[in-house]
């Protein structure tokens, strides 16, 4: 397979590194990116024109409690912006980020490449298809192959003429499980086989179909112990669901540190408001469960409330403030080398593709 020279290597918007290279890695974020796809019409007149309003002072608190009814909070569009907020990363430790941006979220791969340089942070960039929302309007008469065929490409030799090329499958993401989605989801499976890349995917918002999206990758042949599924906090799962996760050999992400949450729903379902204490209680019960291998944090900033600028915590705030907090809750320095260290390395390492 013409990915062999990827095997053993991780691969950034910048071109491929050495696992070694990759440091202290935030799992899951959002660089350059748009959500307005998501935007919820306010009602009443006064919220209609905030809802128009640049990202300000006087705004703020409003946007931050409807996320999805201000235009301007949705996106993160500005290079030289987030190369500055990605530098505080930089700044307080981090060597990588992976941004999860694809299909329905505006991934920017000239700008990621941008803001990698400019701010000395890696940045691997994913590939393929969000939330059946997002989806392209002829998605109903897409082929499975032609979009394994497209994540391929976007690995193999970049993504459209750009030359810049995707190190992750993902963020795949599932809501209801349409058709679309699961079709996605399998050519996802496909390519992440024909490419030995890590897959992620964003799953739905109950413990039933989360676990039929297990029972999909496990039908279209995914790699499980190169799997992430993210967002288990976000989700609220069950004890039960996240444990089959784990002991099918996926990745959990707890990657929401430092989000207070989206108060008035997330494509008409309520999200869970976490605080970063407990997300770190539950990730300190699965490491006394031995499952320390396969957690990986990260923040997931998708918004601009959520920006060091805009009065937000930053993508800094894992480290600044999550990893102090975790001492205090006793986890050891052994744990947290591994949670953004060694787990990383291992996930976003490509592997040996395998026969369709």
């Amino acid at each position: 397979m013409a990915s062999s020279g990827l095997v053993g290597k991780i691969q950034t918007v910048l071109g491929v590194i050495d696992p070694e290279e990759l440091g202290v890695t935030s799992s899951h974020e959002h660089i350059l990116s748009d959500m307005s796809t998501y935007f919820i019409e306010p009602q009443g007149a006064s919220q209609k024109e905030l809802a128009d309003q640049p990202l300000c002072l006087e705004n703020l608190a409003w946007a931050r409690a409807h996320r999805f009814s201000n235009r301007d909070n949705m996106r993160l569009g500005n290079r030289e912006l987030a190369a500055k907020e990605v530098a505080l990363f930089r700044y307080a430790g981090g060597n990588s980020i992976a941004e999860m941006s694809q299909h329905g979220l505006c991934r920017d791969p000239e700008g990621l490449a941008y803001v990698s340089r400019a701010s000395g942070v890696n940045i691997i960039m994913g590939s393929g298809y969000y939330v059946g929302i997002s989806h392209p309007a002829d998605m109903d008469t897409r082929s499975e192959e032609e979009i394994t065929q497209e994540i391929v490409t976007d690995i193999l030799s970049g993504v459209g003429d750009t030359g810049i090329k995707a190190g992750i499958i993902g963020e795949i993401g599932c809501t209801v499980l349409t058709a679309n989605e699961k079709k996605v989801l399998r050519a996802a499976c496909a390519a992440q086989r024909l490419t030995g890349a890590p897959l992620v995917v964003h799953p739905c918002f109950s413990d039933e179909l989360a676990l039929e999206i297990l029972d999909i990758l496990g039908e279209a042949g995914a790699v499980l112990d190169h799997t992430m599924i993210c967002h288990m906090e976000v989700m609220d799962f069950a004890l039960e669901t996240r444990l089959k996760f784990l002991e099918a050999g996926c990745y959990v992400g707890y990657d929401n540190f430092g989000n207070i949450g989206y108060p008035h729903g997330y494509l008409g379902m309520v999200v869970n408001l976490t605080t970063d204490l407990a997300r770190i209680r539950d990730i300190k019960d699965l490491i006394e469960r031995g499952y320390l291998k396969q957690i990986l944090p990260g923040q997931d900033i998708v918004f601009k409330d959520m920006l060091r600028a805009y009065g937000g915590y930053g993508y800094a705030h894992l480290l600044e403030n999550a990893v102090p907090l975790m001492r205090n809750l006793g986890l050891t320095e052994t744990d947290i080398h591994a949670l953004l260290v060694d787990n990383p390395k291992a996930f976003f390492t490509f592997r040996e593709s395998k026969t369709l």
